[in-house]
């Protein structure tokens, strides 16, 4: 068999796309190949190795080899979740201990409000100038008001004049 046509049948054997009168011819060219390159001589070792029959031969499998590996499973899986679980335990102390210090020096600050003026003529001025802009406010608002109840009280006299006979 052609190089070209053991690569096909190698490149289709790994995609899963051969059947087992492919897999068979493939086998038989390998073992009979005696000057393949390098490249094709590891695909030899890897195939063969793969399909060398066994003649029904059953594979012993040591005693205690199942719970030996369900055992080394379990604790690899179990470092990490220990390791997970002992920097959650940290970070939980201290946030509770800033948590904690936090509260206290909330509760140590005096909660009466202090005042932010010195001078109470500023303070005085601070006011007056807060009432004024109130007032202005206050006075723009009664306008719009006042305007809108006389285009009501004019909206009302035209609907009373549409209806009086």
């Amino acid at each position: 068999m052609k190089r070209e046509e053991i690569e096909r049948l190698l490149t289709l054997y790994y995609e899963g796309r051969t059947d087992e009168q492919e897999e068979e011819r493939l086998r038989q060219a390998l073992l009979k190949a005696d000057d393949l390159p390098g490249d094709l001589e590891v695909e030899r070792t890897l195939f063969l190795s793969l399909h060398q029959p066994h003649a029904g031969e059953d594979i012993s499998v040591p005693d205690g080899l199942e719970a030996s590996l369900e055992a080394l499973i379990d604790r690899k899986a179990a470092v990490p979740r220990r390791l997970w679980l002992r920097w959650g335990a940290v970070a939980a102390s201290l946030l509770l201990i800033v948590g904690i210090g936090w509260g206290i020096a909330e509760m140590r600050r005096p909660s009466v409000p202090q005042d932010t003026f010195t001078n109470p003529e500023d303070a005085h001025r601070a006011l007056q100038a807060i009432f004024m802009e109130m007032s202005m406010h206050w006075n723009e608002g009664m306008e719009q008001l006042e305007a809108s109840q006389r285009d009501l009280m004019a909206v009302r006299r035209e609907i009373n004049e549409e209806f009086e006979p």
